[in-house]
């Protein structure tokens, strides 16, 4: 993942989201085109990096239109698969720690500790849906480097 330039950093800042559900958006610009970053502030509490050592990326590319962003078509099957997973972590075995889009793409990233179960979930939540054109990758990020890496990047903005 290229992370080029950012100009545009908001924080949620609602006094009744606890302080490890807050998410930042950021936009920068990628090969000319708008790409919009979203990221949790910070590692949940009480996690242990290296006990979720499997980044694991939803990788879904689309036709965009001339800004790299997806039609409302598209937007509206994003958003469908985002909230058909949104509960992936909720039995506490994985965390989503980047949502990317734009440049004709959307990526997910979550770190995952039982690679196995989380593949089960993943695919018992999208059973009940007609197949998404998704590409998922897996590697090894035990320091949860790219995550670290997207957060220094934002860091004095």
């Amino acid at each position: 993942m290229r992370i080029i330039t950012f100009f545009i950093i908001w924080i949620i800042t609602m006094p009744t989201i606890s302080e490890e559900s807050r998410y930042f958006v950021a936009e920068g610009l990628e090969d000319g085109n708008v790409v919009v970053y979203r990221a949790p502030q910070s590692v949940p509490s009480g996690t242990l990096e290296s006990t979720y050592p499997t980044l694991i990326n939803i990788y879904w590319p689309f036709d965009s239109n001339d800004s790299g962003m997806p039609s409302p078509d598209i937007n509206d099957q994003l958003a469908l698969f985002e909230n058909t997973t949104s509960s992936l972590d909720a039995a506490g075995i994985s965390h989503l720690m980047l949502v990317v889009t734009g440049n004709g793409r959307k990526e997910w990233i979550w770190y995952v500790n039982d690679v196995e179960s989380w593949l089960d979930q993943f695919n018992s939540l999208l059973s009940a849906h007609d197949v998404f054109p998704i590409e998922l990758e897996m590697e090894v990020d035990e320091d949860w480097s790219t995550y670290h890496q997207f957060i220094e990047s934002t860091k004095g903005i």
